[in-house]
């Protein structure tokens, strides 16, 4: 069995870039930057407004004169005349500043008189109000790196500079196969002996808080030649396939088989951790295969410790795995040496509390999770108070 850093970096090291795209910038929510992009030009383009009021000469305030209104600009036109001492322009938010202008008071601190202004503001300063050429971004400057996520944010800023498409890291297609004979779905009346299956949902919903979404889910029963035939089928059509159940050394546990039946390599198999020792990580061609415990909480801790870090590479992303923290633990911790832990837990303030009900089978405590504690194979007993190493759940 390997640890749980060796089997991380064995995922890390067996997983490759996806393909890059030219996809529309109104599609590319969620997908990863595939090329550092540069501004075509200065963003402001001018300098521009940055609210309703009268553009003037700083140094008239001086004479401490009403200055002459002699027209107004709105945002979509100009004033193509250099703006003259004594003179002053109406002005809106968005609109370009006239030349020779090179202050703006806002029109609630302005006191106006037959086309004579008066202002009132006292605190003005060269510049006041204006929004100044290239202030966000000069032409030609980096405005974001390659492996950057694209938000709702990005693209308008990416839409701002009048970029159109941008070159993406493609999303993976994942495939999802959940084995059982027990299972049930949720709706359908269980019959004796049966359980509602939700690993498939719990999957799809993990695969939807990183922006992706199974391509095809499908379930088995523990019958040996079905399963052999839906993964032989399945590995042909997706970067990665997931598996939950089947994958233990029980008589009704074809998994491990019908993987090598299609030529699937064995990266690793078994991991000393718990839950999820039965982990199967492998690959077949360009496709990478996880096969996952059956257990539910089991499912997720493995999905979050290597899965997700796996789907985050294939896309191009800087940083792979859980984000961390490190916080005293609440409570004492009985632990043995020799298996890692993953708890499910909650953040309290600035302590980290092991929640009720760690079992691989139970998933009432990590719907209320919102991070899992790590405790090395070599840790043992804890004290309240002792910093542990926290990985944040995806919200």
């Amino acid at each position: 069995m390997l640890s749980v850093e060796k089997a991380k970096q064995a995922v890390i090291e067996n997983v490759s870039l996806l393909s890059v795209e030219n996809i529309p910038i109104e599609k590319s929510y969620g997908y990863v930057l595939a090329e550092d992009i540069y501004s075509p030009l200065a963003l402001p383009p001018f300098n521009q407004s940055a609210m309703d009021g009268y553009a003037f000469i700083f140094d008239d305030l001086k004479n401490k004169l009403p200055l002459k209104i002699i027209a107004e600009v709105a945002a979509g036109n100009q004033y193509k005349e250099t703006l003259r001492s004594g003179d002053a322009i109406r002005i809106f938010t968005g609109a370009p500043v006239p030349l020779g202008a090179d202050c703006i008071v806002m029109q609630e601190k302005v006191r106006v008189e037959i086309n004579l202004l008066h202002i009132l503001d006292t605190t003005l300063n060269p510049y006041s109000n204006i929004r100044l050429k290239g202030s966000q971004i000069e032409k030609e400057e980096l405005a974001l790196s390659k492996g950057t996520k694209v938000t709702a944010a990005t693209i308008g800023f990416i839409a701002g500079m009048g970029i159109t498409s941008i070159q993406v890291v493609r999303k993976p297609k994942v495939n999802v196969i959940v084995t059982g004979s027990e299972l049930q779905k949720p709706g359908n009346p269980l019959k004796e002996g049966q359980i509602f299956e939700s690993n498939s949902y719990s999957i799809s919903a993990a695969l939807n808080s990183m922006d992706l979404s199974a391509d095809r889910i499908e379930s088995v029963a523990d019958n040996e030649v079905e399963v052999n035939a839906i993964i032989a089928r399945s590995i042909e059509t997706c970067d990665v396939l997931v598996l939950s159940g089947g994958i233990s050394v029980g008589d009704y546990d074809f998994v491990e088989r019908g993987l090598k039946n299609s030529t699937v390599e064995p990266i690793f198999y078994k991991v000393k951790q718990k839950p999820g020792k039965p982990l199967f990580f492998g690959k077949y061609k360009n496709t990478i295969v996880f096969a996952l415990p059956g257990n539910p909480a089991a499912v997720l801790s493995c999905f979050y410790n290597y899965v997700y870090p796996a789907l985050r590479k294939m896309q191009g992303f800087s940083s792979h795995f859980l984000k961390s923290v490190k916080l005293p633990i609440s409570t004492d911790y009985p632990k043995k040496s020799g298996l890692s832990n993953f708890l499910n837990a909650k953040m309290d303030k600035d302590k980290i509390l092991p929640l009720e009900g760690q079992a691989s089978y139970i998933l009432r405590s990590y719907a209320i999770a919102d991070s899992i504690i790590y405790l090395p194979e070599e840790s043992e007993n804890l004290k309240a108070g002792e910093l542990v190493e926290v990985f944040l759940l995806p919200k």
